[in-house]
């Protein structure tokens, strides 16, 4: 399934998701011009890093990854597909919040996220990259600010295709129960060997694809800090008697 429109109207111009949108193409094409091997390391999330000594690794790098890991993608699918799934959803929660509170509360996600990744994963050697986090987050504030929202989406049953309206939080939880499902699986069984077999049967030799580098405690970190933060957004205005103007 993939989305392709909400039925909710936007109503305001959303200069923050087109922000993030060009901000984040802005620096892979950077990183794509002046490609250096050491970018990922130096700018990514490591929870390694977290434990170094500061002698090793400078307080101020420690720091500023959990904001620059989350402007930085491995290729141009990594970065369109997040800042796809950013502007399918992400221009009816900005409308919700206006554009400043919408800008601090991606980043503030897109940094619990990774608090997340490091809790769980404390000894992890390699750099967490990407949007993920923060965009995982605003779905999960849409589907608490717009829950009987209706979603275009296209389906691919394998012989034909069809698009119909779904439920917003059908098509959400679906993708993150999904999350949960493929990483359940790749903790029991070895499924980057089954995906290489089947890509060498269908005659793809070249480029494997490869799941085991997925950040899947930074996705669902940030999925539960949206949900959560929206939760308490919308117990707010109703304890200042302001009308939900949720769909």
């Amino acid at each position: 399934m993939f989305p392709l429109k909400t039925d909710i109207p936007v109503t305001k111009k959303t200069f923050g998701v087109w922000f993030l949108i060009i901000a984040n193409f802005a620096v892979y094409i950077y990183f794509c011009i002046n490609y250096h091997g050491l970018l990922f390391a130096d700018h990514g999330f490591m929870p390694l890093k977290l434990s170094m000594p500061s002698d090793i690794v400078g307080i101020d790098e420690k720091m500023a990854s959990f904001f620059t890991y989350m402007f930085l993608h491995s290729s141009f699918f990594h970065v369109f597909i997040n800042m796809y799934f950013l502007y399918i959803f992400g221009r009816n929660v900005e409308c919700r919040l206006g554009t400043l509170k919408f800008l601090c509360t991606y980043i503030v996600i897109g940094i619990l996220a990774v608090i997340v990744e490091a809790f769980m994963m404390p000894e992890l050697e390699y750099p967490v990259i990407g949007a993920s986090g923060a965009v995982t987050g605003i779905m999960g504030m849409f589907i608490v600010f717009f829950p009987f929202a209706k979603i275009k989406t296209f389906i691919f049953l394998i012989i034909y295709a069809i698009i119909r309206n779904i439920p917003a939080i059908i098509i959400v939880m679906l993708f993150f129960i999904f999350q949960l499902l493929v990483w359940y699986m790749e903790q029991t069984y070895n499924l980057n060997e089954y995906l290489r077999s089947f890509q060498e049967n269908i005659g793809i030799r070249s480029r494997y694809l490869n799941i085991s580098n997925v950040a899947y405690y930074t996705h669902i970190g940030g999925f539960l800090s949206g949900i959560i933060l929206a939760i308490i957004i919308r117990i707010k205005r109703k304890v200042k008697g302001k009308e939900d103007l949720c769909a």
